[in-house]
């Protein structure tokens, strides 16, 4: 039983692998001709600096798609040379084999956890600061480990983020009377746009610098803030909250508590990095039942069709169920993780009904 565990396993890792390499150049492909003309603006290193951080988003949305037709392709092929029919008259069951592909839907779902988390945050904050300094939608501007660093005239401006909804966290502006002497600087918590016309600083601090040597200290709850910058420039410095850590969607989410604000789209986009890796294990498992109906009648072209079919219906479910969840206040684990489990249970019908044939 190992050896054929490990047989199918490398079977269905190999088909996922090349299915994914595949989906990887088409989805690389058809993003470079919906962005062209925005790829004018920028130079050779910079295009391919973004191909490249925009791959571990493919990465991760495309992964448990592409387990999900390799499982169908590999079992296809198995069933096709007589080999899954010889395992299971050699006392093999469903279940054995579901064991073999669940654990290597665990392995896939590890990864595309690690690579969600960790990875794609960072290549989103990269391909960010592609758009923001590089020629697309030009800032004066700077990213650094302190957040982004804008100039406007005798003003810098260092602000540490922006958040998903446009309010900006932790802003600090230093003005200058000219090019060496500091005249004032606000220290503020976060700040918000009003009206369509200008910031509102929450939390200031300020502090003065006096000609003759003086300094005077004072503090605002709030204070209004005139600048070039505007959330229109700034809305290339956004993350998706799909697309932000477990940690930073948690950080945002107690800001906006914290501010009375309704945090229900980071809710449930947090849930939704926390199902969304099990995802993968439902639809491998979703894909043998497919793979065992009508053997004789269809082809391996007809099965990797339906795996097409079946991952594009799975990634509508996924994204319609966050859009209802938010719609009709559902609770934000419900529509994380009701997709899986309706695809999960169509799996078991389908795999109750024929073995009992």
């Amino acid at each position: 039983m190992k050896t054929l565990s490990r047989y199918i396993a490398k079977e269905v890792a190999l088909s996922t692998l090349s299915v994914l390499a595949a989906l990887l150049m088409l989805w690389v492909f058809y993003d470079l001709l919906a962005e062209l003309g925005s790829l004018k603006a920028l130079n050779t290193t910079q295009i391919l600096v973004l191909v490249a951080a925009k791959i571990p988003g493919f990465l991760y949305e495309l992964l448990p798609v592409a387990a999900l037709i390799g499982t169908l392709f590999a079992l296809a092929q198995l069933a096709a040379n007589s080999e899954y029919g010889v395992m299971r008259t050699s006392g093999i069951s469903v279940l054995q084999v579901a064991g073999v592909l669940l654990s290597v839907s665990l392995v896939i779902a590890g990864i595309v956890f690690v690579v969600g988390e960790y990875v794609v945050p960072r290549a989103e904050q990269l391909v960010m600061r592609v758009r923001a300094f590089s020629g697309e939608r030009p800032l004066v501007g700077r990213a650094f480990e302190t957040g982004f660093w804008f100039k406007d005239g005798n003003t810098f401006i260092n602000i540490a983020s922006v958040l998903p909804d446009g309010t900006l966290k932790t802003v600090r502006v230093f003005q200058y009377s000219d090019a060496t002497t500091l005249a004032r600087t606000l220290i503020a918590d976060g700040a918000t746009f009003q009206n369509g016309q200008q910031w509102r600083l929450n939390q200031v601090l300020e502090t003065t610098f006096a000609v003759g040597g003086g300094v005077s200290v004072q503090q605002y709850e709030h204070m209004a803030w005139n600048t070039v910058l505007t959330p229109n420039m700034l809305s290339v410095l956004q993350i998706e909250p799909e697309r932000l850590s477990i940690a930073g969607l948690w950080e945002y989410i107690s800001h906006l508590r914290a501010n009375n604000q309704d945090s229900r789209r980071f809710e449930v986009a947090l849930w939704g990095k926390f199902f969304y890796p099990l995802a993968t294990c439902v639809l491998m498992l979703l894909a043998m039942p497919f793979a065992q109906i009508q053997q004789r009648a269809s082809g391996i072209g007809t099965r990797i069709f339906v795996g097409i079919l079946l991952g594009l219906v799975f990634i509508v479910f996924n994204r319609l169920f966050s859009y209802l969840a938010l719609l009709h206040e559902w609770p934000p684990v419900l529509g994380a993780v009701l997709p899986g489990l309706i695809f999960l249970s169509a799996g078991a019908v389908m795999l109750y009904r024929l073995e009992r044939r």
